[in-house]
């Protein structure tokens, strides 16, 4: 027997089968040796991009179907994109050829700081923007400069630029009084000839 009798607007709606939470889950670092860190340089189309590893190795990136389709929303692999790949340890590859890696997770902008705590994560594959952010970060903690040594050192390439100015001053002071010296002597005067 149908439970809705009347009809019309007020049907039973149809539910939505891909319901997603949006909380912030925990960041999937690596935890073993076939894991491993990369940042997508080439996209290369039909489920497929180069990567930069953490070993500095260019590989070829097979993304898999759990990240095509409705679910590329949340896991969208674009250029200078930091991820988590997996090593194919089993397969056995051609010198000529480059070896293949499984997408295991995509890292957002926010997750890469706490990469950035990660022993086994290597800074120098981090995209230009993102290295540009921490080097000229004014508020950085974990800087353990000596700040007199900084301000000492900087005083003393000060007064070396000055004391190379002055050699340059006086150098150029010479130079014209040699060039005023042999005017002088080459000019003949006629009248004691």
């Amino acid at each position: 027997m149908p439970k809705n009798k009347k009809g019309g607007s007020g049907h039973k709606k149809q539910a939505n089968k891909y319901n997603i939470s949006y909380t912030k889950s925990k960041v999937r670092l690596a935890k073993d040796k076939d894991e491993i860190y990369a940042k997508v340089t080439a996209l290369h189309g039909n489920g497929m991009a180069e990567v930069l590893c953490n070993d500095e190795k260019k590989r070829l990136l097979i993304i898999r179907r759990r990240f095509k389709g409705r679910n590329k929303r949340d896991n969208f692999v674009s250029v200078d994109k930091i991820l988590l790949v997996g090593l194919r340890s089993y397969e056995v590859v051609s010198e000529k050829k480059k070896q293949k890696v499984d997408l295991l997770y995509v890292y957002n902008n926010e997750d890469i700081n706490d990469l950035k705590n990660d022993t086994s994560f290597n800074l120098n594959i981090l995209p230009d923007s993102l290295k540009i952010s921490m080097e000229d970060n004014p508020f950085d903690i974990t800087n353990k400069k000596d700040w007199s040594k900084v301000y000492e050192e900087e005083q003393e390439e000060k007064t070396q630029k000055a004391d190379q100015k002055i050699k340059k001053d006086e150098k150029l002071k010479a130079r014209k009084q040699i060039q005023k010296s042999k005017k002088e002597e080459e000019e003949i005067n006629w009248d004691d000839i």
